[in-house]
C-alpha cells in the first residue's frame, strides 16, 4: 500500500478501527513521512458507503428509482428518501459512469447483462453487458462478433488441455508505465467492506460491469494458436481468461486486476500473450490493443 502523502511503499502499518455512524474505518501510519492516514473513500457521509452504492448498482442495473428505494430498504435498514438517491445519482456520476448512459437509454434488469459460467480448470463467469457492446460495436464491430461466437461456439476442451497465458515465458519484453487512471479509485470503490481476499477478483468484476461505461465484458476467454505466435514456444493452443475488456477512444483495452502491484513488470508475458490472443480472434489492430494491469492503488499500461 501506498502512503497517500508521501507515496512511499512498504513503510504503511495498520494502526487499529476507528468506528463511525457509517461504519468500521482502518487507521493507518506511515513510518518514513510519520503521518496518520485512513483508508476511507468518502468521508463524512450519512449513509454507509456500501448502502449507496447499493443503491446505485441497482438503478444502473435498470431499476426505477421508487424500486432502488424498496430494493435498498429490503437488504439493509436504510430505506433513502427518492431526493437523496438522485443527490447520490449526481454525485457520483463520474466514478460510477455508466449513470450517464442509464439516463439515455432503456435499460431492462432481466437482459441488460449476460453470464455464462466455463470450466475451464477454475470457475469463469464470462459476462458481458449488451447496451454497452452495442453502443461500441460502432468503434469495434469486431469485437461484438467475437464475444457473440463465445458465447454460443466456444469449445471447452483447449482449455483443459493447453499451457495457460499466467505461466509461460514469452521471447519478448513489454515495458509497463505507471500512470494515472480513474480506474484506481473505481477499485477502491468496489473493495468497499470486502471480507474475503478471495472474492476480490469477482467484485471488481461485478462493479466495473454494471458501474463503469466503457467496460463491456468481464473474464473474456481468448486462446493463441502455435502458428500465431513467435513470442511463446508452444505446440498446443495458449489460452487464458482477460479480467475486463474496456473499448476508449477506438481502443481496445486489456485489463488485469493484481491485488500485488509491487513488480508489475512481471506479469509482461501474461499481458502479451492477451493482446496477441486478442489481435487473432477479433483481427484488431495491435496498435489498438492497450494491455494494463491495476489494483486499487496503481494502474500501468505496457507497451
Amino acid at each position: 500500500m501506498n502512503c497517500p502523502q508521501c507515496q512511499k511503499q512498504n513503510h504503511v502499518v495498520k494502526t487499529g478501527i476507528r468506528y463511525s455512524r457509517s461504519g468500521p474505518i482502518q487507521k493507518y501510519y506511515c513510518k518514513s513521512c510519520t503521518k496518520n492516514f485512513t483508508d476511507k473513500t468518502q468521508p463524512y457521509i450519512q449513509y454507509p458507503l456500501h448502502v449507496i452504492l447499493y443503491a446505485l448498482e441497482s438503478y444502473n442495473k435498470g431499476y426505477p428509482v421508487r424500486q432502488v428505494k424498496t430494493r435498498t430498504g429490503r437488504k439493509y435498514r436504510y430505506s433513502p428518501p427518492l431526493r437523496t438517491i438522485y443527490s447520490w445519482i449526481k454525485k457520483y456520476d463520474t466514478l460510477l459512469s455508466f449513470i450517464d448512459l442509464r439516463k439515455r437509454y432503456q435499460v431492462d434488469p432481466a437482459n441488460i447483462i449476460t453470464t455464462k459460467v466455463y470450466a475451464h480448470q477454475q470457475i469463469y463467469p464470462f459476462t458481458f453487458h449488451h447496451l454497452k457492446l452495442n453502443l461500441t460495436a460502432k468503434q469495434l464491430p469486431q469485437l461484438k462478433r467475437y464475444i457473440n461466437w463465445i458465447n454460443r461456439n466456444l469449445q471447452t476442451k483447449m482449455f483443459l488441455q493447453g499451457p495457460r497465458a499466467s505461466t509461460q515465458k514469452s521471447s519478448k519484453e513489454l515495458i509497463a508505465y505507471k500512470k494515472e487512471s480513474i480506474i484506481t479509485k473505481q477499485t477502491k470503490l468496489a473493495l468497499i467492506n470486502l471480507n474475503n481476499k478471495n472474492t476480490a477478483h469477482e467484485k471488481v468484476e461485478q462493479f466495473f460491469i454494471i458501474n463503469d461505461s466503457t467496460t463491456v465484458c468481464t473474464e473474456l476467454p481468448v486462446f493463441l494458436n502455435p502458428n500465431e505466435t513467435k513470442s511463446f514456444q508452444i505446440n498446443t493452443a495458449l489460452t487464458g481468461h482477460i479480467d475486463l475488456i474496456q473499448i476508449k477512444n477506438n481502443r481496445l483495452y486489456v485489463l488485469d486486476f493484481k491485488p500485488n502491484l509491487n513488480h508489475p513488470e512481471k506479469f509482461s508475458s501474461q499481458l502479451l500473450a492477451y493482446k496477441e490472443a486478442i489481435h487473432h480472434r477479433t483481427q484488431i489492430p495491435k496498435s489498438q490493443i492497450i494491455p494494463a494491469v491495476f489494483n486499487q492503488y496503481e494502474y500501468f499500461e505496457f507497451y
